[in-house]
């Protein structure tokens, strides 16, 4: 590990984005690399995934409307050209995943990466005020909505061949794209759909007594059981924290749901002598994965910026033991400005690629950090 000494805004600016705008971009084959080796050296994977596509759009698009890195511009030009001429199949759908050099190679449409592509180009187009790209997310919604409805009319199924589930995790992608899109256009037909994925949710994925984020149900929104347990992830709990606060600016929401689903996360899935969020637990708070992937560190720290129970004084503490934990544990490497994904049960480093789709949660949380300390020095 590498001593870091900065903090979490200026390691994201200084050495993040300048570590993958010169090794992230792949200038050969179009678009963006799926990950990098450990060392910062290329990956020998075989594809390249529609989301992680879309996140960097999204990455890039927002690095340059922040001022932040001088080349962030021109490469998030480079990422929505190969979506747009790469990433469909000739009826228009996305498709969800690419040979390395491009060639699709899955061209089922999937609700999980087109959110995500979504993200991307509704960042782009607040980012270039590109009619094209508008174009793109307003066919997109009506493409979702033909193609990928559930059997029940409520939500969507995740892919066009996935008939027996239904799923949380890519109804709250798209839940968070809607909202994206509805701040960058002000057209109402995107926080109208928002409205209808909150209805969802807020029915079927909390558990209205524990504030449990159910992942997987049956064709009915009924959860689904494994081993005799229904599974969740503290990282979504965090996630959707979030994007409610988020939410109510613009829309109702339920002011009950919130603390629920919060308090639940910091119950069961928590580890308190570390601070590093688990995996997975079960609805009643039986740990059942004591890994930590660095995503759901970066999703509980945009939770603390949000909660409304604590003083700032305790909010500034909170954060500071999240951000304390991603330089030290998840940065503190190099070459710096990459990342480690996973941390086993005891805290050790879990050996694998360096995945380009973080970048998406880091940068989101770095921002929302950077603007939460901004506005106390204003006061």
């Amino acid at each position: 590990m590498v001593a870091i000494k900065m903090n979490l805004v200026s390691w994201m600016r200084e050495k993040a984005l300048p570590f993958w705008a010169l090794n992230g971009v792949d200038y050969q084959n179009g678009g963006f690399v799926e990950e990098l080796n450990q060392d910062g050296s290329p990956s020998t994977v075989s594809f390249k995934r529609v989301r992680v596509q879309g996140r960097q759009l999204y990455s890039f698009s927002s690095a340059a409307i922040l001022g932040w890195n001088k080349e962030a511009a021109a490469i998030a030009d480079h990422g929505y050209e190969f979506l747009k001429k790469a990433c469909r199949a000739q009826d228009g759908q996305w498709v969800r995943k690419l040979g390395r050099e491009g060639s699709i190679i899955d061209s089922q449409i999937d609700l999980y990466d087109t959110a995500f592509v979504v993200l991307g180009l509704a960042t782009y187009y607040r980012l270039t005020r590109n009619n094209e790209a508008l174009k793109l997310v307003e066919a997109t919604l009506d493409m979702v909505r033909v193609h990928l409805g559930s059997p029940s009319q409520k939500g969507y199924r995740q892919s066009s061949d996935d008939t027996g589930t239904l799923r949380q995790n890519p109804h709250m992608h798209w839940f968070e794209c809607m909202l994206s899109c509805f701040e960058a256009t002000k057209d109402n037909r995107f926080l109208d759909e928002a409205k209808r994925i909150y209805g969802l949710a807020e029915k079927y994925f909390f558990d209205a007594k524990t504030g449990a984020l159910r992942e997987m149900f049956d064709n009915q929104w009924k959860p689904l059981y494994e081993n005799g347990k229904v599974l969740v992830e503290p990282g979504h709990h965090y996630e959707w924290v979030w994007l409610l606060s988020q939410a109510r600016k613009v829309m109702a929401v339920n002011p009950q749901l919130i603390p629920r689903i919060l308090a639940f996360a910091e119950r069961a899935g928590v580890n308190s002598a570390t601070g590093l969020v688990y995996d997975q637990v079960s609805d009643k708070g039986v740990i059942t994965q004591p890994t930590h992937r660095l995503w759901a560190q970066t999703e509980a720290l945009k939770a603390w910026l949000v909660r409304t129970d604590v003083s700032e004084s305790d909010r500034e503490l909170g954060t500071q033991k999240i951000e304390s934990n991603l330089l030290r544990r998840y940065f503190g490497r190099e070459p710096m400005g990459s990342w480690c994904d996973r941390l086993d049960a005891d805290g050790r480093i879990h050996d694998g690629p360096v995945p380009a789709s973080s970048m998406y949660h880091i940068l989101l949380c770095v921002t929302e950090l950077w603007a939460w300390r901004s506005s106390r020095r204003m006061k």
